[in-house]
């Protein structure tokens, strides 16, 4: 019997998995679309080696340690010290002093992913203001009341820098960011979270892209229900 129990309890937690998997999956990056006047003007793409295929050409580990972020195998917060080693190495050029990777630091000290890294791409030149720089207005499901300083941070493959953008705009009501950038490459929305009014904020966590605390109680739901079942199974025999 205690096989039998174990067996449905492993069982449940496969079905658990996979169904935050599928949740998941549609998270962040894959949920980021073109809003407002930019919808037609700007394509969003997911990041991989080949949406990123220019950058690989000049700042190979750049890209390397984006993708680790977008994996969770690297923190944020280790982006900075990322780039003191590839400036240091000299194996790539990145036009940054120690005082700009400093600001760096500081900016993205304490801050979340609230998307992964994606790829802003104009079309027919996106929309453009009066010095010729982009604005773009993205919208964001995973963006809640919860999150504050909202900041974009940008690699400019053209500048060979990082940067930390302020948005023109947050807007928590429609989940849409507006932002004005000299040049476009990767770039991934963080933020200040409070972890506390996440809970009940309208949205997606910000690290699973899944409603808040609901999947714990929806796992602990499924086995209960599972070990109850084989419970009355054995009484009635």
């Amino acid at each position: 019997m205690k096989k039998k129990i174990f067996g449905a309890i492993l069982a449940a937690a496969l079905i658990v998995s996979q169904a935050a998997t599928v949740f998941a999956a549609g998270s962040r990056t894959s949920d980021v679309v073109i809003s407002g006047e930019s919808t037609g003007r700007y394509e969003v793409y997911e990041a991989s080696e080949e949406t990123f295929a220019d950058t690989i050409e000049t700042a190979p580990q750049t890209v390397e340690a984006i993708m680790e972020i977008n994996s969770g195998s690297t923190p944020l917060q280790d982006l900075a010290e990322k780039v003191r080693e590839i400036v240091s190495a000299g194996t790539e050029t990145l036009n940054m002093t120690e005082e700009q990777i400093g600001a760096l630091e500081t900016e993205i000290e304490g801050k979340s992913m609230v998307t992964q890294f994606f790829d802003l791409v104009p079309v027919d030149g996106g929309v453009q203001d009066a010095d010729g720089r982009y604005v773009a207005t993205l919208s964001v499901p995973s963006l809640t009341t919860a999150m504050t300083n909202v900041r974009i941070l940008h690699f400019s493959t053209e500048r060979a820098l990082w940067e930390v953008i302020t948005p023109d705009d947050v807007d928590y009501d429609n989940q849409e960011i507006t932002a004005t950038f000299e040049d476009l490459s990767p770039v991934a929305i963080i933020a200040d979270v409070n972890e506390n009014a996440a809970d009940t904020a309208v949205g997606t966590s910000p690290q699973t892209g899944m409603p808040s605390v609901w999947m714990f109680w929806l796992g602990a739901a499924v086995v209960l229900a599972v070990v109850a079942a084989v419970t009355f199974r054995k009484a009635r025999r």
